[in-house]
């Protein structure tokens, strides 16, 4: 009996302890958010330079380099929804809706999505490990002592960059995928182009390119944010820089997912 009480006050413990963990981290990453709005608003003109430099490098890194990887995803994800579609829409007799449903699913959805979670997983990544490196190495305190908001020199770059970079992806991933699925078409379905880019262009509205846009910018944003917070706060040791990659790759990708829901439930209530 005592051990089953042991084992039960152990299991509380360990769930309060987590909460308290986790309640630290939400004020800790509201506490960023705020650090980053006041280093936004008070960014001395002769920081910008370096702030332009740092928002290319980014961009060059998270954007240009990611487009083959991005082509050769889109292009699959679009031919594969397609293909998975066709015998179905063959079915019922509604294969010129084929257009229709890769503006719906890989437009909308999809393309943003798949954008974003490659960006955690490569730029991601970078961010937190270079960030945590800078934090065990001393640079970041040596920026403090300097007078150097380390914000505004690491972090805002980064999060602009990832913002126009994400939005970037996302379209150009669509635009990939809708090559694909017009190759589909043609192939397996008989579907002229013609008929099929008519069917696309029914299934689209000119907000879904706002959409778009808006998705990968939130997306970018929130992914950079994450991943500075987390290799900010690692510690001074060498073992904190992949326990930081880890938490930063984690809630990143927690953060697309439940943004992707938000933005979904959004435009449920609004077409209601």
């Amino acid at each position: 009996m005592a051990t089953r009480e042991i084992t039960i006050s152990g299991s509380f413990t360990a769930i309060g302890g987590r909460a308290r963990s986790t309640g630290e981290d939400v004020l800790e990453g509201v506490r960023f958010v705020g650090s980053c709005v006041r280093a936004a608003l008070s960014l001395p003109r002769n920081a910008r330079n370096f702030s332009w430099r740092g928002l290319f490098m980014q961009v060059r890194f998270t954007a240009v380099d990611a487009l083959p990887i991005i082509a050769g995803l889109a292009l699959l994800i679009g031919a594969l929804v397609i293909a998975q579609a066709h015998a179905q829409a063959v079915k019922f007799g509604v294969s010129e809706a084929l257009g229709q449903l890769l503006a719906t699913v890989i437009v909308r959805e999809l393309g943003p999505l798949f954008a974003a979670i490659i960006v955690v997983a490569r730029s991601g990544t970078a961010i937190a490990s270079e960030l945590a490196t800078a934090r065990v190495m001393g640079e970041v305190t040596a920026l403090e002592a300097l007078g150097v908001d380390p914000v505004q020199l690491m972090v805002l770059p980064r999060l602009v960059g990832c913002a126009i970079s994400v939005a970037i992806l996302a379209v150009y991933f669509d635009a990939t995928a809708i090559i694909g699925g017009l190759v589909t078409t043609s192939t397996l379905a008989n579907l002229p182009p013609g008929d099929y880019l008519e069917s696309l262009r029914l299934g689209m509205r000119t907000s879904d390119a706002l959409l778009v846009l808006a998705k990968g910018a939130t997306f970018g944003l929130g992914t950079a944010g994450i991943c500075c917070w987390a290799g900010l706060r690692a510690a001074r040791t060498p073992a904190a820089i992949p326990q930081s990659v880890t938490k930063g790759v984690v809630f990143a990708m927690v953060y697309v997912f439940a943004t992707t829901a938000l933005f979904s439930i959004v435009q449920a209530l609004w077409k209601s």
